[in-house]
């Protein structure tokens, strides 16, 4: 039965116009982001500089950026990521359950684990498409724009961070799913998806300027926020095995949970 719910998973991503939607959101989202970076740094800053007085301009610091490094440019655009994440995975579960697709497949004998099982194969998939997609996008525009030269460093930097936010992301969107699987409405599943990625990370950013004087402590521990502090390739072994030792936790306890109220639902 598990392999007629993975064909039927992969014919409704092929199909499904809101993740159609995303890819071209992610495509527009880096190269918007990226063109105004280099604006800023090769036209806005150079302008003002020469106006205060002609200065030595500080565009040298930019001139031997290469691909790679556009690593922690394209960190900034990450949270945004995460938002699309919540609001992609919740609105193609939401329309699913609104057409009450999961009931059909219950009355066809299917278990509520092997559907839970069927949606996570779906959200690890569509996770994993539209991050290697932003990846890619963010290598082709800093190869466009940058033409320093890369070190071995950064190359293996970059692909030890890679690997990382790959694994982060993926499980990141194991929250969304399992609140969008047993969270009934699906607007409200959106919202709180939302309050998750923005109002948890917002006040564990507040904590840590009030207990840790600004530096960063508590939001290398809470997931979504940990993703924006290890996307960088000068990233240290020590923190990439923290990384996967968190997504492994958060991602484990997410498919607990989640699968454990969806199973136990009465229908």
């Amino acid at each position: 039965m598990m392999n007629q719910i993975i064909r039927a998973e992969n014919y409704r991503i092929r199909k499904n116009k809101t993740f159609r939607i995303a890819c071209i959101v992610i495509i527009g989202m880096v190269l918007v982001g990226f063109t105004l970076f280099y604006a800023a740094t090769h036209i806005i800053s150079g302008e003002l500089m020469e106006a205060a007085g002609g200065y030595d301009t500080d565009l040298d610091a930019f001139t031997d950026l290469n691909l790679f490094d556009c690593a922690g440019i394209a960190a900034s655009l990450m949270q945004v990521l995460s938002i699309l994440y919540a609001i992609v995975i919740t609105i193609m579960i939401g329309a699913e359950k609104r057409n009450g697709i999961y009931s059909l497949m219950l009355e066809r004998g299917y278990q509520a684990c092997q559907i839970y099982m069927g949606k996570l194969y779906e959200t690890t998939v569509i996770a994993g498409i539209s991050y290697l997609l932003y990846v890619a996008v963010s290598l082709i525009a800093g190869a466009i724009f940058w033409h320093g030269t890369i070190e071995r460093e950064d190359v293996t930097g970059f692909i030890r961070v890679f690997l990382l936010m790959l694994v982060m992301y993926v499980v990141s969107s194991y929250i969304y799913m399992a609140v969008a699987m047993n969270v009934k409405n699906a607007g409200m599943a959106v919202a709180v998806n939302l309050i998750i990625v923005l109002l948890f990370s917002t006040v564990i950013t507040g904590l840590d300027q009030i207990l840790a004087d600004g530096d960063v402590f508590l939001r290398k521990y809470w997931l979504l926020s940990a993703i924006e502090q290890f996307a960088y390739i000068d990233t240290t072994v020590r923190e990439t095995i923290t990384g996967l030792i968190e997504a492994v936790g958060y991602g484990g306890l997410a498919m607990f949970i989640g699968n454990t109220v969806f199973t136990k639902k009465k229908r």
